[in-house]
């Protein structure tokens, strides 16, 4: 999957104006993400992302090495505020096209990985993606 795809899902899924921008606020829900995960397992997803999403990802250093505990409304703010969002609903719309895209690149062994680490919430979150 190329980066590009993933930019112009999370565009139309969420009501993004403009490749640019799909691009911070996939970058916003990428961090969230990893920085969600222990430090471990956020490493091995990253190596199943092509380049550019890997690099997303990789960029902007982790504040510890231990797993943010972050719930769904927890994440879904810090993506608001980092991708500059209108509201809680467009990071809603957002964290799950990022989510579905993800599922598609990673292996299902990495995916399960990921949910597993995943607060209940969150983990409805990813498998309605």
């Amino acid at each position: 999957m190329k980066a590009r795809h993933v930019y112009s899902r999370v565009s139309v899924e969420a009501d993004i104006e403009t490749l640019a921008e799909a691009r911070q606020v996939t970058a916003a829900v990428l961090r969230a993400l990893r920085d969600r995960l222990t430090p471990d397992e956020a490493d091995q997803a990253a190596a199943q992302l092509p380049r550019e999403l890997k690099t997303l990802w990789r960029t902007g250093a982790r504040p510890v090495r231990q797993p943010l505990k972050m719930h769904r409304r927890e994440f879904l703010d810090r993506v608001r505020r980092e991708a500059e969002l209108k509201s809680l609903g467009q990071a809603a719309l957002a964290a799950d096209a990022v989510f579905a895209a993800l599922k598609e690149q990673l292996s299902e062994g990495e995916a399960e990985d990921i949910v597993a680490q995943l607060p209940r919430d969150l983990k409805a979150t990813w498998a309605r993606a």
